[in-house]
């Protein structure tokens, strides 16, 4: 079986460098490796006493599995591209600081797993987009990168280090520093700050219900969630909505308009829910109907 597979890998060669030939636009591996080694040294200049030590590969989605094992599963959830990753060592070569710049297709699934990985209680500073401080490690966001920089040791004057290089950092890396717009439409009483996220798939468990932000709302002692869904047109947020219903309830109301209701969902318990155009928002966890009504009326304010 191997030495088939060989055959046929043999005699496709030529029939690759023809084609490569033929579109002279696609990167040959060459090519790919001057574009990701100019890469490279654009992100990780030299800092202070310090250079660039560059002893991991590059890893895309195929191979992202060999170095966080596990948790790379989360990262192609949000549409990741690739990592670049440099270690600083002292003259004496011994390294004390590594940075991971996680690149993904797009600021809004940066974001994405930047905020599946911060927790509200977190020491937030301005860095990118955002970033916090969490023991011996700098994390930011900056347009579609997600960024970590480590430390082998702790203290204040490792964490010192830490920020002076995760700023040098951020500033070769280009892209916007604004949170998406969408996190504008929540309301801010109430709000937990710093809990807005941004879920790629499967929100509620359903696999058709994608690209959804939410934050964390506390009343009294009571936390509950709010959801909000920018669909590409009303029938698209039409659709989830059906789906929703047939899902919870095995029919779909007919005819199905714009407006709120109560949906019971056996596994997420009762789901308000307002659709409005091409905006599908709700509310999860939380029976108190005149709060609903005022955040509810606070996005659609806002929407308007």
């Amino acid at each position: 079986m191997t030495m088939n597979v060989l055959r046929i890998k043999d005699a496709l060669v030529p029939g690759v460098l023809a084609l490569l030939l033929f579109f002279p636009g696609i990167p040959s591996v060459a090519q790919q490796d001057t574009q990701e080694q100019e890469l490279r040294e654009k992100m990780f200049p030299d800092f202070r006493v310090c250079t660039p030590v560059f002893e991991y590969p590059v890893y895309h989605a195929d191979d992202l599995w060999d170095y966080i094992d596990g948790a790379a599963d989360n990262y192609l959830t949000y549409r990741f591209v690739d990592l670049h990753i440099a270690e600083y060592a002292k003259p004496k070569g011994k390294k004390f600081f590594k940075v991971e710049v996680y690149r993904h297709a797009s600021p809004l699934y940066a974001f994405g797993i930047y905020s599946s990985e911060r927790s509200p209680d977190y020491h937030f500073i301005q860095l990118g987009t955002q970033g916090f401080v969490e023991s011996n490690q700098v994390f930011f966001l900056k347009g579609p990168y997600y960024v970590k920089v480590i430390s082998e040791q702790e203290g204040s004057k490792e964490e010192k280090f830490l920020r002076a290089l995760a700023n040098l950092i951020e500033d070769r890396l280009e892209g916007t520093t604004e949170f998406p717009a969408e996190l504008q439409l929540f309301p801010e009483d109430g709000k937990v700050r710093n809990s807005e996220r941004f879920i790629a798939q499967d929100f509620l468990g359903h696999e058709f219900f994608d690209s959804v932000f939410t934050a964390t709302y506390k009343h009294g002692e009571k936390e509950f969630t709010v959801f909000i869904s920018h669909r590409a047109d009303p029938e698209s947020a039409r659709n989830i909505l059906a789906q929703i219903y047939k899902k919870a309830t095995g029919k779909v109301p007919s005819p199905l308009e714009e407006g709120d209701r109560m949906i019971h969902d056996g596994y997420n318990g009762n789901i308000y829910l307002i659709w409005k155009g091409d905006m599908l928002f709700g509310f999860q966890n939380i029976e108190d109907q005149q709060l609903i009504r005022n955040l509810a009326a606070g996005i659609l304010n806002k929407l308007e």
